[in-house]
């Protein structure tokens, strides 16, 4: 499972943050999400596939990720 951050608005998810799995360079830039007017960032734990280039995969992902985002929501 990894962490990742993900912007909604109304609930719906708009973008998802995956961050980087390597150590990187400290002097590297860092990333992040920024919720605009009427948007919330959210953490959640989701397991992240290896590869998301195919669309089934990427769908897949959506799909874990709103789940989460549900489960959330009922707690």
């Amino acid at each position: 499972m990894t962490r990742v951050s993900v912007v909604t608005q109304g609930g719906k998810v708009l973008g998802v943050y995956i961050p980087p799995t390597q150590t990187a360079d400290p002097r590297a830039p860092i990333a992040y999400l920024i919720a605009g007017r009427g948007q919330v960032v959210v953490d959640v734990e989701v397991a992240v596939p290896a590869v998301l280039e195919r669309e089934k995969d990427i769908k897949a992902f959506h799909a874990a990720v709103a789940k989460k985002l549900k489960s959330r929501r009922r707690k």
